[in-house]
């Protein structure tokens, strides 16, 4: 009887001696997101948040008494898609790229899907743990309310706050698209 608990101690003590290597070696897997720039600000959004990348549709429809950061509907692939300029909705100004040259992130959540208007969207960066700050923007940054820390790397001493869309999705002023 006695045996069989020291047996079951062992095999406990390997099971977390296993499991405690394993948190280590994951502590070296890359965080990685889609980065993209909106008003000459450059963010990485984590790549579970966004759905794909699409080019600015060559259709839109207009939506009649909606606030003016709602660009319209397009119908993306049978799907109809409200596409928002994100630079325009939290006061950004800067954008300088045409229309037609901007990217579309798609963005969903439950059964919300948008689109949200970026100028560009440069790749999917990966991050080290290691590199990632809780720090925030500084107060009163127009997008401070869908950031959740950065990432500042040894190489580049570039900042990347994260952009986070379902911070941005459960935001009743952003759910209110109507005057």
């Amino acid at each position: 009887m006695a045996l069989k608990g020291f047996i079951e101690l062992l095999r406990l003590e390997h099971m977390a001696k296993s499991r405690q290597v394993e948190r280590q070696q994951g502590m070296d897997t890359p965080w990685q997101g889609v980065a993209f720039c909106v008003a000459g600000l450059n963010f990485v959004a984590p790549i579970g948040e966004v759905t794909e990348v699409i080019s600015f549709p060559n259709s839109l429809t207009e939506v009649p008494m909606s606030k003016p950061w709602l660009l319209g509907i397009a119908n993306i692939r049978g799907q109809l898609l409200p596409l928002v300029d994100l630079a325009s909705f939290v006061n950004l100004s800067g954008t300088a790229e045409q229309l037609n040259r901007r990217k579309v992130l798609v963005v969903k959540q439950q059964d919300i899907a948008v689109g949200l208007l970026v100028d560009t969207v440069w790749h999917i960066k990966n991050f080290l743990p290691k590199h990632y700050l809780p720090e925030h923007l500084p107060a009163g940054a127009p997008v401070l309310p869908y950031t959740h820390g950065q990432f500042v790397t040894d190489t580049e001493l570039e900042a990347w706050p994260i952009f986070r869309p379902s911070l941005l999705l459960a935001d009743p002023r952003f759910l209110e698209v109507s005057l």
